[in-house]
Formats: C-alpha cells, sequence, structure tokens
C-alpha cells in the first residue's frame, strides 16, 4: 500500500525527539560481505553532519544480524522474516527514524565524509531542493552514472536497442555533467532526501518491491514542486548488482518501468512501452535460439532464452 502522507503523529513524535542531520537507511539482504565495509566507511569517516543508522534486514541467513550485534552495537535493526522488497523495507527504515533528512544508502557502497557532508550542506542551503546526490563510482574510480531526465518512449527504445550507447557514452546517463544540474531523477545507491518533503510526499510506492521506485519517488518530488539536484562534487564507490544476476535484473527493470509508466505516464503509453518491450524480447530470444547451437555460448544462451521469455511473459500478464 502506498502511504501518500506522513501521520500527524509521527510528525509529532519526531519533533519531540533529538533530531540528527541524517537518517542513514540501508537495507540488506545476504549482503554481509558488502555490508561491514560499507559500515565501517560511515564510522570511520569523520562525517561532521550528526547521524543514525538504521539497517533493514530482509531475512538474510549470511550472518549478517550477528555481525551487526557484533561490530555495530550503535546501529538500530529492522528484522523482517523475509525478503519483502526494497521499497517496502526502505519505508520500514524511514519511519524508524527521526533525522531531518533520509539518506537511502546502498550496502554495497563505500561512502567517505566530504561526499555526505556536501549533500547535507546543499540541502540546508537550499530549502526548495526535495533530494540531491552526487556521483556513483566503479571500484576502479571509472565513472558509472549520475542523473538522468525521465524517460519517453524514444529514449526506451534507444536504451532497449543499445543504440544509445552506441551514439552516447554512458546513456542514457547524463552524470558527466561538471556543474549542479536540476534534473528529473538519480539512483538511490545513494540519494539524500529531504525529511519534509517525504511529508508532503510520501514514501516510496511498494509495488515496486525493487527497481522504479526511486523514480516515481523523484517524479512525485518534480511534480509536488520540490527540486531534485545533481552534485558533481560528491562521489561514492558503489559495487553494483550484488543482489541478483543480470538475468532477473533485466526482468525486475522492465518490470519497475512498466509500473512507472502505467502509473505516472497512462494507459496508451504504457501499452507501447510493452509492445516494445516484448517486441524486443521476442527479437532477441530468436537471436539466442541460433546461439544456442554454438557449444561455447550454449550456457548463456539458455541463460537468455529463459530471460526473455520472462519479460515477455511480464508484458502480457503484468497487471
Amino acid at each position: 500500500m502506498i502511504q501518500e502522507t506522513a501521520t500527524r503523529s509521527n510528525v509529532e513524535k519526531r519533533s519531540e525527539e533529538s533530531v540528527v542531520d541524517m537518517s542513514i537507511v540501508l537495507v540488506c539482504w545476504n549482503n554481509k560481505a558488502y555490508l561491514d565495509p560499507c559500515l565501517k566507511s560511515l564510522y570511520d569517516g569523520g562525517l561532521k553532519s550528526s547521524f543514525d543508522v538504521v539497517v533493514v534486514d530482509n531475512g538474510s541467513t549470511d550472518g549478517s544480524q550477528k555481525m551487526l550485534a557484533e561490530k555495530y552495537p550503535q546501529v538500530k535493526l529492522i528484522q523482517n522474516a523475509g525478503n519483502v522488497g526494497l521499497g517496502k523495507a526502505s519505508n520500514q527504515g524511514i519511519e524508524a527514524t527521526n533525522g531531518r533528512h533520509v539518506l537511502l544508502l546502498n550496502n554495497d557502497t563505500l561512502v567517505n565524509a566530504p561526499a555526505l557532508d556536501v549533500l547535507v550542506e546543499y540541502l540546508d542551503a537550499h530549502p526548495k531542493a526535495g533530494a540531491t546526490a552526487g556521483r556513483l563510482l566503479n571500484p576502479d574510480g571509472s565513472f558509472q552514472s549520475g542523473f538522468a531526465p525521465f524517460s519517453t518512449l524514444l529514449e526506451e527504445f534507444l536504451i532497449v536497442t543499445h543504440i544509445g550507447e552506441l551514439l552516447w557514452a554512458g546513456y542514457p546517463s547524463h552524470g558527466d555533467a561538471q556543474e549542479i544540474k536540476e534534473t528529473g531523477w538519480m539512483s538511490s545507491a545513494c540519494l539524500l532526501v529531504r525529511r519534509t518533503a517525504l511529508d508532503q510526499i510520501g514514501l516510496l510506492d511498494e509495488g515496486y518491491f525493487i527497481y522504479g521506485d526511486e523514480a516515481d519517488l523523484q517524479y512525485r518530488l518534480n511534480k509536488a514542486g520540490w527540486k531534485v539536484v545533481f552534485l558533481p562534487n560528491s562521489s561514492i564507490v558503489h559495487f553494483g548488482g550484488r543482489s541478483m544476476d543480470r538475468w532477473k535484473r533485466r526482468k525486475m527493470v522492465y518490470r519497475g518501468k512498466m509500473m512507472f509508466y502505467k502509473k505516472n505516464y497512462g494507459f496508451v503509453s504504457a501499452f507501447f512501452l510493452r509492445v516494445l518491450f516484448f517486441f524486443m524480447s521476442l527479437v532477441k530470444l530468436l537471436v539466442w535460439v541460433v546461439g544456442f547451437v554454438i557449444p561455447s555460448k550454449n550456457d548463456q544462451a539458455k541463460k537468455e532464452l529463459r530471460s526473455n521469455i520472462d519479460v515477455m511473459a511480464l508484458c502480457l500478464n503484468l497487471k
């Protein structure tokens, strides 16, 4: 269920408590190997901004809970019995904190104090800004992503056919800007959101489960008049893609995009997006049928065939 507005009791409760500059929300699911260094980078980084941390665990079985209890007793742990999805778990963390701003942070990141302090200082200095984020870097220091406008059907065509990335490096991300930019949306791998903006527009839409929820949140911020701002002088390391393989991720990304289009763009745009995804998945399916007979490509072909069949079924059956 979507929570569109904060309740008065939640707002009043926060006003009565000691409020930190930034509440950091991490969602964990069997990712202890990355969660540990992520938290170490937070606590050893020398942040000037006051902060607290909540980890929402989605039923991990890799010992994450024990590691938290032994090494980071100051972290608040919310334990779910199973994987309730990124959106719902993030909302649980947001509701359990009281910071003036909320940092949505992936657990497969390494942060540094200046990068986070820059984000807090920007929101404090610009009252019309509802959210801000900086550059994401790969572990080798290369550029990963930054920001992007909300997509159109033409842009989705350029993405799914890979034409866009052939014409423009890093497409559809526009994160190579050297100046501060107002934009549509940014990755929630490290996204700082103003608490009062969340009180106005509501929390993440839990229907997305994973992928699409951060774009939907920032779409609502834009519609409500809040600015979403990219800061090039803030950067963190993001390992990325640690929660699922790329074949499963493809299905979930497409699912998120189709849900976003239906909710925010209407039936006609959502219908044509489904047609695009179905047709391109069919083309890829036929290509990989040929690849299936090549011994060196056999294993990959099986995964690609299964993935494209799953996407086609999703296009037909997603409510």
